[in-house]
């Protein structure tokens, strides 16, 4: 037997649970009992599974190990519940952006469920219209230790825990009370703050204390409404990010808004290919700053890789090239041409800035400080046009 899973019944139980980020932050609702079957099936999902197991679940792994008359009825009443469960997940459009009315999926939890009595096994498999959010993972995806989520009692800290987890190397998330409410199904309680906070918060801060996502956090308020909270948690072990040192200009923009290394890799083979040049990178990591200022676009990150690799951008950056090289055939020749990538107008490096502050992606440091870190020592200057425009230029 393979030292890193564990035998249950006819399944291999894994000690790593995986899901892909889009599921952890769905729309669904279970009580305590439905997460203690959902992590069960999860946790016998094989990391090179190519499609779902019947899986088979002892009911004193869910139920306990203390036996009771009235166990068949919650064990029917449970499994009845669990299989007509449906989760909601958004989606971004073709140009990676998120929109206030986004497309989304409704799609049913499970296969089938089968409770049998005899041997005191519950049968159940994961609908196979979840295998892009389960299986073959590699990418978007967040990692927990089993052991760390045995640890949780009731379905909202499993939930929040997870939530908590994507966001495991940056020590902070930040969510909407609306948006929080939502995932976890209970948009239509808790009325009053002091509610939600005493039940689901509290509760959930109490039991994650006992886990490796102990957290505290902070209330934001527009007026006397309280409408987001910060999360704040000690960055955890291997999800810390490393931090390789950027051989080029664009790698490092691309490293800075949160494009994991790995990921470069592939940006690399489509620059060398000449699917596009470095000016579309830039070009991308300006308009995608810009959506998410205006409110358009939450993952930052996600939406530039998607614009990379998926070319969404790529006429609107050509019709911009061929503007500017038609206005700078107009200028006087004296003045030296410069192409598209080594220019950046001072307000969209700034808007950068702003957005990046908002996402908590850079450290405590002035609009100065990130310009000088960044763009100056990366060789680009100050200019002034001769319209009064501010530009960072690289000679």
């Amino acid at each position: 037997m393979k030292h890193d899973a564990l035998v249950k019944g006819d399944n291999l139980v894994h000690p790593l649970v995986v899901q892909h980020n889009a599921l952890i932050n769905a729309r669904f609702e279970l009580n305590t009992t439905e997460s203690r079957l959902f992590l069960a099936l999860l946790s016998r999902i094989g990391r090179d599974d190519t499609q779902f197991q019947v899986c088979q679940i002892p009911v004193r792994e869910l139920m306990g190990h203390s036996s009771s008359n009235s166990t068949y009825d919650l064990v029917r009443k449970t499994l009845k519940h669990f299989a007509s469960r449906t989760l909601l997940i958004e989606k971004l459009d073709t140009s990676a952006r998120r929109s206030s009315k986004p497309d989304f999926s409704i799609l049913p939890l499970l296969a089938f469920a089968e409770y049998k009595h005899r041997d005191g096994i519950v049968e159940a498999r994961f609908n196979d219209l979840l295998m892009p959010y389960l299986l073959q993972l590699r990418e978007n995806f967040t990692k927990a230790q089993l052991t760390e989520l045995l640890k949780l009692k009731s379905s909202n800290a499993y939930r929040i825990y997870l939530l908590l987890r994507e966001y495991a190397a940056f020590g902070k998330r930040v969510m909407a009370v609306a948006d929080l409410k939502a995932i976890l199904g209970v948009e239509e309680e808790y009325d009053r703050f002091t509610n939600f906070k005493a039940r689901i918060l509290d509760r959930a801060k109490a039991e994650l204390a006992q886990t490796d996502m102990a957290f505290t956090y902070e209330l934001e308020k527009q007026g006397r409404t309280i409408t987001h909270i910060c999360f704040l948690f000690k960055p955890t072990g291997s999800a810390l990010p490393t931090h390789p040192v950027p051989e080029s200009d664009w790698e490092a923009t691309l490293l800075e808004v949160g494009i994991a290394a790995k990921s470069i890799v592939g940006i690399k083979s489509q620059l060398e290919s000449g699917y596009y040049d470095e000016g579309y990178v830039y070009f991308v990591v300006a308009y995608v700053r810009r959506q998410a200022a205006a409110g358009k676009v939450k993952k930052v990150g996600g939406a530039i890789y998607k614009s990379l690799v998926e070319g969404y951008l790529l006429e609107d950056y050509r019709r911009q090239v061929r503007k500017g090289e038609a206005k700078e055939s107009k200028r006087v020749p004296a003045t030296p041409v410069l192409s598209l990538q080594e220019r950046h107008t001072l307000d969209d490096v700034r808007a950068m800035y702003e957005t990046m502050r908002q996402r908590q992606l850079i450290s405590d440091e002035t609009f100065e400080e990130n310009l000088a870190r960044v763009w100056l020592s990366a060789g680009f200057r100050q200019e002034i046009d001769s319209q009064g425009g501010q530009w960072l230029i690289k000679p």
